[in-house]
């Protein structure tokens, strides 16, 4: 009977291990998802939108996979020479832990010329 409560026990600690791994996975995939759809959607916006507005911004989505809902702020400043520079931090909404950083520079203009 001890052994077969030591088999279990062991059992059920590595499952509970592996659940919590998968949850990090899921919040990782999750925040990369997240900070990928937020720079394609401003990366496709002309240079003088709306959106590209210097300021703060801030949103919660839910992102799969896993639904987990994820905190964005972004800030957008106007660097010189026809720069726009996006500063984008994401975590799990709601729970503490690190944020994830990126950031994205947007250029009016590159310079090629045919």
């Amino acid at each position: 009977m001890a052994l077969v409560l030591l088999l279990v026990v062991g059992t059920a600690e590595m499952l509970t291990l592996s659940l919590k791994a998968k949850r990090r996975g899921d919040v990782l995939a999750a925040i990369t998802q997240a900070v990928n759809d937020r720079f394609a959607g401003l990366r496709a916006r002309p240079y003088e939108d709306a959106a590209l507005a210097a300021g703060t911004y801030a949103e919660t989505v839910r992102v799969d996979p896993g639904g987990c809902l994820i905190a964005q702020t972004w800030e957008i400043a106007d660097d010189a020479g026809g720069l726009k520079r996006v500063r984008l931090t994401a975590r799990e909404s709601g729970r503490p832990g690190p944020e994830t950083a990126a950031v994205l520079f947007i250029a009016r203009d590159l310079g090629f010329r045919p």
